[in-house]
């Protein structure tokens, strides 16, 4: 029993695929935070701002806890909304120029959610582990 337990917990000890559950967590709540600002009368704005708001600091907390094992600091969090501003930028210029080469929306959506993923884990890794 102990080594089936050991052989599952072994991917958890890689940094990259704590950061990919940490985000694939932070991405179903701010889904189910969006349905329920929505359900609840709010404008898609609104919805957007609070789910946004609350996963964005809540990622930020998460990837330096658990993700990359630092101590949180306040600091850090403006560091990670300022490595998540960059790679929407970095996203956004991506998806216009794969949109001038014709490509289609499902591949564009597919390259920029990789490039976005990519860009986010080794900038926030940088950045946490100056700070740890």
């Amino acid at each position: 029993m102990r080594t089936i337990l050991r052989r599952l917990r072994r991917p958890l000890q890689h940094q990259l695929v704590r950061f990919l559950l940490v985000g694939g967590c932070g991405e179903l709540l701010y889904l189910a935070l969006f349905a329920l600002v929505s359900l609840a009368g709010g404008s898609a704005t609104a919805a957007v701002a609070i789910a946004g708001a609350i996963c964005l600091v809540l990622n930020a907390v998460l990837h330096a806890r658990y993700s990359f094992r630092v101590p949180f600091r306040l600091a850090l969090l403006g560091r990670y909304a300022l490595i998540q501003l960059g790679c929407l930028g970095l996203s956004l210029a991506a998806a216009g120029a794969l949109q001038r080469l014709a490509f289609n929306r499902a591949a564009i959506a597919l390259i920029t959610m990789v490039l976005w993923a990519a860009s986010s884990f080794l900038l926030t890794r940088l950045s946490y582990r100056s700070a740890g």
